[in-house]
């Protein structure tokens, strides 16, 4: 168990920030985003004393226990979000803390879906490496849902606190563990959704649109500022009707960050290995990796990536994730190999 590891030391690096200590520093490209004449770092600061009180995470909660969730790489995503109006920021937060305590988080992320197995297999997706960036990808094959055999070995309700396990899961492990292996704060991600043997009957299905929709709307409210790029791939003409559907759900910047493809090969393959390495790529989109040296579809069960590096995981499981989220907490284990290599510290 985590807990019984020892829990190793990790000093700060020199010259270390405390937080808040310099906005522009620990968030570079994210400031810019800030309007013209609204002072980020007082913007910043206000949110985080009203989360810190009564717009917060309920006193003794589990939510209270995570400091992450008030953590300003935190408030400075919810901040974007709003265009950094302080206002709908916090009321924006309050909403998801309240969200986080409904749908019994804590519970969710403590304990397994037996389903899972099941859920992958008639709902295909699954997270698979890192692109040149270092953000980790996400793959999903919404065109081979089996939504009648889904709905049996699982319900709408629990599909969606699966989904909703996952993108928590992303905000505390898996960004956290591309961050320490690239040595800088990554808190973004490469979707890749293929629309292979997407029908009208899928389109259509009225549970599926509704399971979108809260998707979606979770997606929006909960986890802003999380999607790098999106690319659509293999779109028949069929996807206009369902993109008639989620593009309204979409704010302009999301749209914005969306690539579609149609079934040409050669050309999203050609655009995805400008994003990916084709050996973090599989080779059912062009790339190279078949994860069990034969079989393309290998690569949707197979786990891929650096949350699953044992090293990783020590270092996730003793260091507070609001600290590995900065620019000096993300090199904490390329500082740590280069220490035991006996080489100065390279990102120095």
């Amino acid at each position: 168990r985590a807990a019984a590891r020892r829990r190793p030391s990790w000093p700060l690096a020199a010259g270390a920030r405390t937080p808040g200590a310099d906005a522009a520093g620990m968030y570079g490209q994210n400031l810019k985003s800030i309007p013209k004449g609204v002072d980020g770092q007082k913007a910043l600061q206000e949110v985080k004393r009203r989360v810190d009180g009564a717009f917060g995470p309920a006193p003794a909660s589990p939510e209270a226990a995570v400091s992450y969730l008030r953590s300003e790489h935190m408030l400075v995503r919810f901040l974007i979000a709003r265009q950094w109006d302080v206002e709908k920021a916090v009321a924006m937060l309050a909403e998801h803390y309240k969200w986080l305590a409904e749908t019994k988080m804590s519970a969710l992320l403590r304990d397994p879906f037996p389903e899972e197995s099941h859920i992958k297999k008639y709902y295909p997706q699954a997270y698979h490496g890192t692109d040149k960036l270092g953000r980790p990808i996400y793959i999903e094959r919404p065109g081979l849902i089996d939504m009648p055999r889904l709905l049996q070995v699982t319900s709408p309700e629990r599909l969606l606190q699966y989904m909703a396990a996952a993108s928590e899961l992303q905000i505390r492990r898996r960004l956290p563990a591309c961050s320490l292996v690239r040595g800088e704060v990554v808190d973004k991600s490469l979707n890749i959704m293929d629309l292979d043997g997407l029908g009208f009957r899928v389109v259509t299905h009225t549970t599926a649109r509704k399971v979108l929709k809260e998707v979606v709307s979770m997606l929006q409210n909960h986890y802003p500022e999380c999607a790098g790029r999106t690319i659509i791939i293999n779109a028949p003409k069929v996807f206009s009707i369902a993109w008639s559907f989620v593009k309204p759900m979409l704010d302009e910047k999301t749209v914005a960050k969306i690539s579609i493809f149609g079934a040409d090969r050669e050309a999203y393959s050609e655009a995805l290995l400008e994003l990916v390495d084709a050996d973090q790529l599989p080779a059912l989109f062009g790339g190279r990796c078949r994860c069990d040296g034969h079989d393309p579809v290998s690569c949707m069960r197979s786990v891929k990536g650096p949350w699953a590096e044992p090293e990783v995981m020590e270092v996730l499981d003793s260091v507070p994730i609001e600290r590995i989220m900065t620019p000096e907490g993300s090199r904490l284990l390329l500082e740590q190999r280069a220490e035991r290599a006996g080489q100065p510290n390279a990102t120095a």
